[in-house]
């Protein structure tokens, strides 16, 4: 037998993977030696994971490999160890005894000796496999400590400099002040610090057309949620915000916010803020002391009680009808000249337009109109498709006799195909007698038969779905008054409650979109049973704006 083989090579210096041995050059020429003296190998297809640790199975070309196996074309992996397959032991001991046994794959580490071909290769696996689990756990410890070291000396240990600052040419891990740009960031302070808000901020700085920190420190992950209407990049509120909390501007570094939870997961965790790593005096600032204590103070009063909860009932089904983006819900409070509290409650707003308000045009709309849009379109349908008995009967029998002529036509489309069925019998039975008369040749026979046997399998398939429909239409019309009935009964008992709960909304609303008009558009999950279509419901939302009364 000759086994297609797929040379997989992978290398990861997160693993510890630094010795010239373990280059991907190296286990490409290893594994095309072995290849060269056995004769019942042919190399199918490379696959390379460079930089990939072997911690997990999330690897583009690993999985590359797994879908050729699926579609059948490959018999064979070679690694040049068993840790360049994985060095996870429940991962790739599922794969190893498994999976690749499953599907009759061979498989070949050649330093570690292993064949699956051969059992003698397969009983030290068990033992390879907790060796390689325990040296990336070895090697993440070992990484750990370096990194920690570092953070406590106050090296800058993340990817990109803050906006503000760049990474020193001359010395590794430290920052210098970005002459182009540190003064927007000692005017971002300065304006808050003077009582403005930060979409104010964000608004000011747009108005100036000056860069916003996604394009200037050319931040691609970051572009596609900082744009306009128009499709250009700006400040968002969000940024402002971020900045204006960052202690680096202090000339502090600041490190150890997350921690990963596994070296065989990418999940982290964040950590509470007195665990995290801060060193004074690690750059020059770019903020003074005083300026940032007065900014904090300011900030620290927005944030009284951070235990304090709302419920917003309507999360998650709230739409702007302007720019299509889900809307956020917010608390507010509104009190008269001498502080007293005259109406507080729950208001929706659409999240292009709270991260800066050039976004979107839409408005806010307090959470009260809309409930009470809910029930006024709730109502009005229900009373829509409220008939009297009478009448109901009438509809019901129209609906029962459109089913039975449905039902009528797909026995007609049944008998029509078993007829062709029969025919197709026919067929074979002279087709045989032909070639038993030698009337025709084998591969005239064989065509023949071929096609005969084609079309009869196409025909029985498709009476098997007409019966299935036949079988539907029966269940279908009962099945809909039932959901209907079930859903009727809690939609008259939403009406009746004062203060409805979430679970029932979204048992009756599926979307709701409002615009900058108070223009309210709301899709139920109901509609009359004899209906095709669930209907979009409009209202004007101007009608309930007014406050409710506080009690």
């Amino acid at each position: 037998m000759i086994y297609k083989v797929a040379k997989y090579i992978r290398l990861s210096e997160q693993d510890g993977d630094k010795k010239e041995s373990e280059s991907v050059e190296n286990q490409r020429d290893l594994i095309d030696n072995y290849i060269q003296k056995h004769n019942d190998l042919e190399e199918y297809d490379e696959y390379v994971d460079d930089g990939y640790t072997g911690g997990n199975f999330d690897r583009p070309k690993f999985k590359k490999m797994i879908q050729d196996i699926e579609d059948g074309k490959i018999d064979c992996i070679i690694t040049k160890d068993l840790s360049r397959f994985g060095r996870d032991h429940i991962d790739t001991g599922y794969y190893l005894e498994r999976y690749l046994p499953k599907k009759n794959i061979r498989y070949i580490a050649i330093g570690d000796g292993i064949d699956t071909v051969d059992s003698k290769g397969l009983q030290f696996l068990s033992f390879k496999l907790s060796f390689n689990d325990y040296y990336i756990q070895d090697i993440s410890n070992k990484i750990k400590s370096v990194k920690k070291k570092k953070m406590n000396k106050g090296e800058y240990q993340a990817g990109i400099a803050p906006y503000g600052y760049k990474k020193d040419e001359n010395i590794k891990n430290h920052l210098v002040i970005d002459e182009n740009v540190y003064m927007i960031v000692q005017e971002i302070f300065k304006m808050y610090a003077n009582g403005m808000s930060t979409i104010k901020i964000a608004y000011e700085l747009n108005k100036r057309k000056i860069t916003s920190p996604s394009v200037y420190m050319d931040m691609a992950c970051s572009r596609r949620k900082c744009t306009n209407p128009n499709g250009e990049f700006c400040w968002l509120r969000t940024q402002i915000g971020s900045m204006l909390k960052n202690q680096t501007y202090l000339g502090y570094v600041v490190s150890g916010k997350r921690e990963q939870v596994s070296p065989k997961l990418k999940k982290g965790v964040q950590k509470k803020k007195e665990e995290y790593i801060i060193v004074k005096g690690m750059h020059e600032p770019i903020i003074n002391q005083e300026l940032w204590n007065k900014v904090q103070n300011r900030l620290s009063s927005y944030h009284t009680n951070t235990t304090k909860k709302y419920n917003y009932m309507l999360k998650g089904l709230v739409f702007c009808g302007e720019c299509g983006s889900e809307a956020t819900f917010q608390h507010n409070k509104s009190k008269n000249k001498t502080g007293k509290i005259y109406w507080e409650g729950n208001y929706a707003i659409c999240k292009k337009r709270n991260n800066y308000v050039m976004l979107c045009e839409n408005k806010i709309l307090g959470e009260h109109i809309i409930l009470k849009a809910i029930k006024d379109v709730i109502k009005k349908e229900l009373e829509r498709i409220d008939y009297t008995s009478k009448e109901l009967k009438g509809i019901y029998e129209k609906s029962k006799l459109k089913a039975k002529n449905n039902e009528r036509n797909l026995d007609n489309q049944i008998t029509n195909i078993e007829n062709e069925i029969n025919h197709i019998v026919n067929k074979f039975t002279e087709l045989y007698k032909s070639k038993l008369a030698n009337e025709i040749s084998a591969d005239e026979f064989n065509c023949q038969y071929e096609e005969i046997t084609k079309k009869r399998k196409l025909l029985n398939k498709e009476k098997e779905e007409l019966e299935k429909q036949k079988e539907s239409l029966k269940t279908n019309d009962k099945k809909e008054q039932k959901e209907f009935k079930e859903i009727k009964k809690v939609a008259q008992k939403f009406l009746s409650m004062e203060n409805p709960d979430r679970e029932t909304i979204t048992r009756l609303v599926k979307r709701i979109e409002f615009d900058k008009n108070k223009n309210i558009k709301i899709e139920l999950t109901f509609s009359n049973p004899y209906e095709n279509e669930k209907r979009v419901l409009e209202t004007s939302g101007k009608q309930y704006a007014t406050y409710p009364k506080q009690k």
